[in-house]
């Protein structure tokens, strides 16, 4: 399912709003919550927003529609109300070949939640596109976010060794792929692999992330697009 389809049917689902442009009055970039903080959550994970966005505004500015794709690649679209000073956001992004509910409520953790934190920074270079019969490589590099503010994966300090790396990849039914668990390297990696059959369909592999020391507990999520066999010479892929 291409982008261009899974934008036409979240407009369908929130079509019961007006198509007439206005000026809102709050600007977006600064008030609409995820907006401030470039990140958007669900019940299990959390996406950070890419800088290429549309913003649409309705009924005078009381709505603002705001869509996009996360630089995981999966696509979002969120509507903002807006009530006086009160700004309630819902929202809905597609992953793992389904719609997900983001969630926009600040909530107090529970008793059960406060011995692990989600503040381990993970890192990944990855294969995004593969064809049959090749090999997708998974490089995860986990740091402490305080060390490593600019997200660089080649950072020679800060990284976090002995951390539990859990890889769980699964296919557009939901049914498991491939997974991996281990340790990170005393340089903070952990590196794993899988191999795509002859004849494997063209489609989305959904990869899950998870990383885990004594105090903290973080998940990443992304996706690697499967394209069949090699192309013959000439011929497109």
């Amino acid at each position: 399912m291409n982008h261009y389809l899974l934008m036409g049917i979240f407009s369908l689902m929130f079509g019961f709003f007006s198509i007439t442009t206005a000026f809102a009055e709050v600007d977006p970039l600064t008030e609409v919550s995820f907006m401030k903080t470039g990140t958007l959550h669900t019940n299990e994970n959390k996406f950070q927003i890419s800088n290429e966005i549309t913003v649409r505004e309705f009924f005078n500015g009381k709505i603002i529609r705001i869509s996009g794709q996360t630089l995981e690649g999966f696509p979002y679209i969120t509507y903002s109300k807006i009530l006086n000073d009160d700004i309630q956001t819902h929202g809905i992004i597609f992953v793992g070949g389904k719609f997900v509910k983001l969630s926009f409520e600040e909530t107090l953790p529970q008793k059960d939640e406060l011995e692990k934190e989600d503040n381990l920074q993970i890192l990944v270079q990855y294969t995004q596109r593969v064809h049959s019969q090749k090999t997708a490589h998974v490089d995860i590099k986990v740091y402490d976010p305080t060390q490593n503010k600019l997200n660089d994966f080649n950072l020679n300090y800060g990284f976090l060794a002995n951390t539990s790396i859990e890889v769980i990849v699964l296919d557009e039914d939901g049914k498991k792929f491939h997974s991996s668990t281990g340790f990170t390297n005393n340089k903070g990696l952990f590196e794993t692999e899988f191999y795509i059959p002859e004849r494997y369909p063209r489609e989305t592999l959904t990869v899950t992330i998870n990383a885990e020391d004594q105090d903290s507990k973080s998940s990443k999520i992304l996706q690697i697009f499967t394209l069949g066999a090699v192309p013959e010479h000439g011929s497109s892929p």
